[in-house]
């Protein structure tokens, strides 16, 4: 999933005024998706250790679970980024006449 937002990246960013002006919604709609599922794992296993015996007292979700929580988080701060920049900065717009001076 992660390599499909990159290529969604590189499309955008590459590609010409009508990719980037259509290309943030599938972008921001990419990151948005990931960073859901990577925060449903994470609160499935936050029940699981609160729930389950095979997590025995003096277990630690250690460097991964930060990790996690760092990486949803960007995930959906990006998506909320994008959409924000997409929606409220003005478009490119075409080209502009050069005044002239009559």
């Amino acid at each position: 999933m992660e390599s499909v937002t990159l290529i969604a990246y590189l499309v955008v960013m590459v590609g010409g005024k009508q990719k980037r002006e259509q290309g943030w919604k599938v972008l921001s709609g990419l990151l948005m998706l990931i960073g859901l599922i990577q925060c449903a794992s994470m609160a499935l296993i936050a029940y699981l250790y609160d729930n389950d015996d095979r997590f025995f007292p003096g277990w630690k979700l250690d460097t991964s679970w930060i990790l996690c929580t760092v990486s949803w988080s960007i995930m959906v701060l990006l998506a909320a980024g994008i959409s924000a920049a997409a929606l409220l900065l003005p478009s490119e717009g075409g080209y502009e006449l050069i005044p002239g001076d009559g």
